[in-house]
């Protein structure tokens, strides 16, 4: 299993409601976003019908409810049927879409808000996220550095965008941007966290302990410190003292996506499907449309007995993570596998290994093995 060692972008910050500074929102007349965001283009007032669907909108999130997200979604979206230059309705769609899992529609939704106001911070982060979620991580790193380019200042824009060239290994690129970060900004438990683990990907763990040593005396608040740590001690395959960070991260802060993906998966290498099941539903309940991890929930659910759950969550993977994505062919493998060895009916298990080999890349690593277990079965 892929370990997750990515930053999770701040979604108090992306998924907060942007109001900008409209009567409704306790602002004064005007389409300026206020002195913050200076450079905002001044537009022409909204349309008073649109601003009366956005104010519905938002009064339904206010009132809550199990439909309000629903609601105020076709309430924003009949605001921009009157009005397409409400860019706040587009953030507010891009923030409820990014929350239900809809990564690219969120996306999408960001990318109509900044094509309007190009300076709102907040949509800038939502799109980098969602692109991070689908998978596009050099969009997501491209949204991170206009971000940095917007304010220079901002360390978890420089700890975030080197985070995704870290995952593309781009080792040298991150360590030059994180420096870049150290000079503008200075010191922070974001960078450092971040130093640490490129230099953990790099195999130089005594230098990344270091690091992380130095995020504790800045602040020993941060989870993403202790998630770094745990990483580190897996490494040096000290399972006891990962877990002594997992739960001090996770004791830090309950929704911290990584620490409990880790953890999870560390549960799965030990054959704990329960505990690990737990770990990532609860993952679930906060980011919905995340597919690794729910390709990590179909092993649990599988090594549970949940057969029928297993392929649920697959199926569903494979139907919404677009063709030839790598989670995609991992979700399509396990299926293959779970025909073949758990449900063992051969006839069922050629089915999804063709399907497989037509839909995956032939650099996918499981298509040797999907190949040699086609052949097996034979025609």
């Amino acid at each position: 299993m892929i370990r997750r060692v990515l930053q999770n972008a701040a979604l108090g910050t992306v998924l907060a409601l942007s109001c900008g500074a409209l009567v409704a929102c306790g602002g004064t007349q005007g389409r300026s976003v206020g002195k913050k965001a200076k450079e905002a283009p001044k537009l022409p007032p909204v349309n008073p019908r649109a601003l009366r669907q956005f104010d519905s909108a938002l009064r339904a999130l206010k009132l809550g409810g199990p439909n309000a997200q629903a609601k105020a979604m076709k309430r924003f979206e009949g605001a921009l049927e009157l009005d397409d230059t409400l860019w706040e309705a587009w953030h507010n769609l891009g923030a409820i879409l990014l929350a239900e899992g809809e990564v690219d529609r969120a996306a999408e939704a960001f990318g109509k808000a900044l094509s309007i106001n190009p300076t709102h911070r907040p949509a800038m982060a939502g799109q980098a996220e969602a692109h991070r979620l689908s998978g596009k991580t050099k969009k997501a790193a491209k949204s991170y550095r206009k971000l940095i380019e917007l304010e220079p200042s901002s360390v978890d824009s420089y700890a975030r965008a080197a985070s995704l060239l870290r995952a593309s290994g781009d080792y040298e690129d991150g360590l030059d941007l994180l420096r870049e970060g150290l000079r503008v900004g200075g010191a922070s438990s974001p960078i450092m966290v971040e130093l640490g683990l490129i230099y953990l990907a790099q195999g130089r763990d005594e230098l990344a302990k270091l690091v992380l040593g130095k995020a504790i005396a800045i602040n020993d608040k941060d989870p993403a410190i202790y998630n770094a740590l745990a990483l580190v001690a897996m490494g040096a395959g000290d399972d006891q003292l990962a877990f002594f960070y997992f739960d001090k991260a996770a004791e830090l802060d309950p929704n911290y996506i990584d620490t409990r993906f880790n953890k999870a998966n560390v549960l799965l290498d030990a054959g704990d499907y329960q505990g690990a099941k737990l770990e990532l539903e609860a993952i679930t309940a906060i980011v919905p449309g995340d597919h690794d991890v729910l390709v990590a929930l179909g092993i649990a659910q599988r090594g549970t007995g949940d057969l029928d759950g297993a392929r649920k969550t697959w199926s569903a993977v494979a139907k919404d993570s677009g063709a030839r994505k790598r989670v995609r062919s991992d979700a399509l493998f396990n299926l293959a596998i779970l025909e073949m060895n758990f449900v063992m009916d051969d006839d069922k298990a050629i089915a999804a290994l063709d399907r497989y080999l037509q839909g995956s890349s032939s650099k996918h690593s499981k298509r040797k093995e999907a190949v040699e277990l086609r052949k097996e079965l034979g025609e």
